[in-house]
């Protein structure tokens, strides 16, 4: 068997840990959040990469169209990164993350 060129022999295999913590990056991005306070648990949804996510979003208009845009948003990235199919994003709000006030002295 000839390996086409470029290609290097073997494969790869990404950690659950790892693919955890891509999509808790990729989570807290898309919801303008600290990482910190999002939380993560992979599941499996027939055969593709389901993803339970909990944590504040940025304030802002529209909660329940930004939330929708954000599941899409990061089903897609979490994909392109680790090359899995993602198959479902559920996202579970837990409060409002502000920007914090400048204080003038």
């Amino acid at each position: 068997m000839t390996d086409s060129p470029g290609t290097v022999p073997g494969r790869v295999e990404i950690t659950t840990r790892a693919l955890t913590s891509c999509a808790r990056a990729v989570a807290a991005e898309r919801l303008g959040a600290p990482m910190k306070r999002v939380r993560v648990d992979l599941g499996d949804a027939s055969g593709a990469l389901a993803m339970d996510i909990t944590g504040p979003i940025a304030a802002g208009t529209d909660l329940v169209e930004r939330t929708t845009s954000a599941a899409a948003e990061i089903r897609s990235r979490v994909s392109a990164l680790t090359g899995r199919r993602v198959g479902a994003a559920r996202i579970e709000l837990t409060g409002i993350v502000r920007e914090r006030d400048v204080r003038v002295r």
